[in-house]
């Protein structure tokens, strides 16, 4: 049994290592921690408290790192993952951090309509563009139906 355990922390570890990045100290701890958790549920222990508190706070919100009124400016939008300022984090989050938006918005306790994913001026620019190319106007690019 302690095989099936072995390969099956090793699976769990290798999974979570490809989508985070791990310090090799981290690692150590992670294998540590999934093989001793499977090792309790096998044994038909308890979840240790410290797993449980853990779970309790994945769901408590971040605080930003930085002050709210300085998250989105004119020429960029900072990430609260990393700090990088860039244009748009869409992308971003999804690829460096494997975060949906949705998510990130929970994690931060952030309202979408306050705090948006791209900066003011791309926002403006891509407004502009589709103005000029006629999009939401009403009757403009329709075809009637008979």
């Amino acid at each position: 049994m302690a095989t099936e355990v072995l390969k099956l922390t090793a699976q769990i570890v290798i999974s979570h290592a490809s989508m985070s990045e791990l310090t090799p100290k981290e690692l150590v701890e992670e294998i540590k921690e999934v093989y001793n958790t499977l090792m309790g549920l096998e044994s038909g222990l308890a979840l240790p408290e410290e797993a449980v508190e853990k779970g309790k706070e994945a769901e408590v919100v971040k605080k930003p790192p930085i002050p709210l009124d300085e998250i989105v400016k004119d020429k960029y939008v900072v990430c609260l993952e990393c700090g990088k300022k860039m244009r748009t984090l869409k992308a971003h989050l999804r690829k460096a951090h494997q975060v949906a938006p949705a998510e990130y918005y929970r994690r931060y306790g952030l309202d979408p309509k306050k705090f948006p994913l791209v900066c003011k001026e791309y926002s403006d620019q891509r407004r502009r563009l589709a103005k000029e190319k006629g999009l939401g106007a009403k009757g403009v690019g329709r075809k009637k139906s008979t």
